[in-house]
């Protein structure tokens, strides 16, 4: 996709802005609240990835081991085969090794999968599925296995490898997130369905290859400050009313003159400010110190019990390891297994030590690297006992708060017994830590209750019962000035709310108008002839809440879709969405994985489609698999360049893979290998060489026939098939190739291209009759078989071009 817009989202966001003649307060909230545009990062990724290989074994329709090799580079690979060959296996086991996922099971039953991914006929054969990947601009080699060793089908483990045969993470290779967004595998199973509902898959896949989260999320803060904005009123609005009613069930002239501040349509703050500031500062200053005694809080003795029976429990371990430290046990292991080698390299069972004979033996040897695996596994045990015992104190200090900067350089019993408390955390020794921490923790939480309790009790005779609401009518205060601050921003919001809303849809459909664009192409390569037309493709919500809107009319009447169209449209449907999304200018992926994209298309949806996948096979990879043959009789009717891989499937679910070649060429070979076969009976040769060679013609007459019926004819496949298929002798090929109809003339014609092909074509009709006695009769009949089949497929043209001579 050449055609992305370059700028980024925020600057066309704020370019809008800038010109939108909004207030200044607006666009200062809009600016404040628009995402910093995402940054893109390959994640340590090396680049483009294609396909060299795949390959299964045990897996769905393939047995033994099957490698579908593939051509590099770009280019369109039709994979064909019947039904039951095993291709899909192959196409499945590519997305699976990948993905980890096989998405054609999806909706399915469990048990089904379960029973159905492994191969049945090759019980033995350890299931596997593999790709091999060329990485990066220089096509490194790296392969990707996913290899079962257990029943289950999760039971199974993904390996990377380079090259060299080093290990390599999955991550560093393939995009997980790139795999999700531009997923170039296309199964069966999604071509019926991808359509169906909403399609918010597809939506959300489409907000993140365009970038357009950014609009979601300023969309989301935009209305989160609306929201936010409604809430702080409705909550000082409900603080208001409710002090309303206290205040006036109080006989206090204070209390009066804050019911009059309060009413009315805007409460007057200043007046209630006046009314708390009127008590003297050191009063204040006292009710400070007292309301923070009243909500002071000592440790949780809960979390405290807990610190201190994991400590108790460290300590207890690392007093049964057997050795001190992991050290002496291990100095101990190097030094007896020192011994050992000695006693392996110097082949003797004498001491070196105390020169005493024979202790060295054999059952020293046993012992001693018993006592060794002893000592180590002590080691191991003695480490535990310390990494737990490490652990444990650390959480302990953890839970251990240093004295508050209010209660610094005081000398009360709080102090006292808090500052005990803060020493605990100079002490490392489990047991003693637990003893401390258990005890300044009890005594401390005694402390703060009883400074608690005391505060409270001065609170409460302190002014008596005004105290308390000359503290509301503070907290009230306080959410006052929230609110007046809020119906401000609320009316900023929602003015700047009505201006965003035809921008994101504007913006978003700006970006989303390539693909729309690219869609529409491919719907109409492959459906020209069909009444149902595609128009506009637009995204219609945000990500999890979405849906894609599709235009589709039918004799310029709107329709549903998936109400209209027959199942090739639906399937023609679906590959217009999945390209434009699989070939997006930032996917990694240089290939595209396509299942039976054939089924139920009439013809004339086969040549489209055929048109369509060579046109992405000229920058990247096409891999479709098909048991269809009208796809190979399109691509051969379009002359499109294509690699042909032929799968079949024997007993036992051994699967073979084989390219199909030139069918002249390869008609000509089998026939000059049988030419070259001395010890063939001179009965056969007469008989299968003529034959063989006639298929070489036949063949060459239907490439030239079909070139000229679709070229000068117009005929498209579907006709030009009905009339190759009544074609019954060779003579009738040749006409057809070389005349048209004209069979009355053929033999001219042929003559005139090659001179003696007339006579040659007899030869193929006289079949049995011929006689060729020796190997060189039987290497030129194949020498002048393919000066014919050469004439007829390029001096065809030539013969059009200037007329009849």
């Amino acid at each position: 996709m050449t055609d992305q817009p370059s700028a980024s989202l925020q600057a066309l966001l704020l370019a809008r802005l800038h010109h939108s003649g909004l207030a200044p307060e607006v666009k200062g909230l809009l600016q404040e609240l628009v995402p910093d545009e995402p940054t893109k990062s390959s994640g340590g990724r090396a680049g483009p990835v294609q396909l060299r290989s795949i390959t299964a074994a045990g897996w769905r329709g393939i047995g033994p081991r099957t490698t579908l090799e593939l051509p590099p580079g770009p280019g369109l690979v039709v994979v064909a085969g019947p039904n039951g060959s095993g291709k899909s296996s192959f196409a499945e086991a590519a997305e699976t090794a990948l993905t980890g996922h096989n998405s054609r099971w999806d909706g399915r039953r469990a048990t089904d999968w379960q029973k159905g991914w492994r191969n049945l006929h090759s019980p033995d054969v350890t299931p596997e599925v593999c790709v091999e990947l060329a990485v990066g601009e220089r096509g490194e080699a790296v392969t990707v296995r996913r290899t079962w060793h257990g029943v289950k089908v999760d039971d199974a483990r993904t390996r990377v490898e380079g090259a060299d045969g080093s290990e390599r993470k999955l991550e560093e290779v393939v995009d997980a997130e790139a795999l999700d967004l531009a997923r170039p595998f296309l199964p069966y199973s999604e071509l019926g369905s991808m359509i169906n509902g909403t399609l918010g898959g597809l939506h959300d896949a489409f907000f993140k290859l365009l970038g357009l989260e950014l609009l979601a999320e300023l969309d989301g803060r935009v209305k989160d400050a609306v929201s936010e904005c409604k809430q702080t009123v409705d909550r000082t609005d409900a603080l208001t009313a409710q002090l309303l009613v206290d205040l006036d069930a109080l006989d206090d002239p204070r209390a009066r003159e804050a019911v009059q501040a309060l009413s009315g349509a805007k409460p007057d703050l200043g007046r209630v400010r006046a009314l708390l500031e009127s008590r003297a500062p050191a009063a204040e200053a006292e009710l400070v110190r007292l309301r923070r005694h009243a909500t002071l809080a000592g440790p949780d003795l809960a979390e405290v019990g807990g610190a201190v029976a994991r400590l108790r429990e460290a300590a207890a371990g690392a007093e049964d390891a057997r050795y001190g430290s992991a050290e002496e046990a291990r100095r101990t292991a190097r030094l007896l297994e020192t011994a050992i080698e000695h006693q392996r390299r110097s082949r003797t069972s004498d001491c070196p030590v105390c020169g005493a004979e024979n202790r060295l033996d054999r059952a020293w040897a046993e012992q001693t690297r018993a006592e060794v695996e002893r000592l180590q596994a002590a080691a191991t045990e003695a480490e535990a006992a310390r990494h737990a015992v490490a652990v444990s104190v650390r959480a302990a200090h953890d839970l251990v708060e240093p004295v508050p900067v209010w209660l610094r350089g005081e000398t009360s019993p709080l102090a006292t017994v808090w500052q005990e408390w803060a020493r605990c955390r100079d002490i490392t020794h489990p047991r003693e830590l637990a003893e401390c921490v258990e005890r300044a923790a009890a005594a401390l939480d005694d402390a703060c209750r009883q400074v608690r309790e005391e505060a409270v009790r001065l609170l409460a005779e302190h002014d008596g019962a005004w105290q308390p609401f000359a503290v509301r009518l503070a907290e009230w205060l306080g959410a006052a000035e929230a609110k007046e601050a809020a119906l401000d921003r609320g009316r900023h919001a929602r003015k700047a709310r009505t201006w965003l809303r035809p921008i994101i849809d504007e913006l978003r459909d700006e970006r989303l108008r390539p693909f729309a664009r690219r869609s529409q192409e491919v719907w109409q390569r492959l459906c020209e002839h069909s009444s149902v037309s595609l128009g506009s493709v637009t995204l219609a919500g945000t990500p999890g809440r979405g849906k894609v809107v599709l235009d589709v009319s039918v004799d310029d009447m709107s329709a549903p879709a998936y109400s209209v169209m027959s199942q090739g449209e639906l399937h023609s449907l679906a590959l217009s969405l999945f390209l434009p999304r699989a070939t997006h200018a930032d996917s990694p992926f240089g290939f595209l994985v396509i299942d039976d994209p054939v089924q139920s298309m009439d013809p004339e949806k086969v040549e489209g489609l055929a048109r369509v996948l060579d046109a992405c096979a000229r920058d990247r990879q096409v891999i479709v698999f098909t048991h269809d043959t009208r796809l190979q009789q399109a691509v051969a009717h379009l002359g499109i360049k294509a690699t042909v891989l032929r799968v079949g499937r024997q007993t036992d679910s051994v699967v073979r893979v084989e390219t199909l070649t030139d069918p002249v060429e390869q008609a000509l070979a089998e026939a000059r290998a049988i030419s070259l076969d001395s010890s063939l009976p001179q009965e056969v040769a007469n008989h299968v060489l003529p034959a063989m060679c006639r298929v070489a013609v036949e063949a060459a007459c239907l490439e030239t026939a079909r070139r000229r019926l679709r070229d000068e004819q117009g005929l498209g496949l579907r006709a030009v098939e009905e009339r190759v298929q009544s074609l019954e002798r060779t003579k009738s090929y040749v006409s057809l190739a070389l005349l048209g109809d004209e069979q009355q003339h053929a033999r001219a014609a042929v003559e005139r291209i090659c001179p003696g092909g007339w006579m040659l074509i007899e030869t193929f009709n006289s079949g049995a009759h011929t006689s060729l006695p020796t190997v060189d009769d039987r290497r030129n009949l194949v020498r002048r078989t393919k000066a014919l089949a050469t004439a007829i497929r390029s001096g065809a043209r030539n013969q059009n071009a200037g007329g009849t001579r």
